[in-house]
């Protein structure tokens, strides 16, 4: 018995903590794919990378401004 519950509660915390699917973020406002384009362009790929890390951009936001280079 108590061991169902414990599963129960760690599927319960495993699906409240989920880390949001790239789909459901969107780019900050005011961003723009061409934008990105244009940064990426004027200062690479990882140099892009390494500032939004820094500015606190998540890493699902990273990978849809990583669409816009597709």
């Amino acid at each position: 018995m108590i061991a169902a519950i414990f599963v129960l509660c760690v599927a319960l915390i495993l699906l409240m903590t989920r880390p949001a699917r790239a789909d459901e973020v969107q780019l900050p406002a005011g961003i723009t794919c061409e934008l990105i384009r244009e940064k990426v362009a004027e200062h690479g790929k990882f140099i892009a990378i390494a500032w939004a890390i820094r500015q606190g951009y998540s890493a699902a936001q990273i990978r849809v401004a990583r669409r816009c280079l597709k």
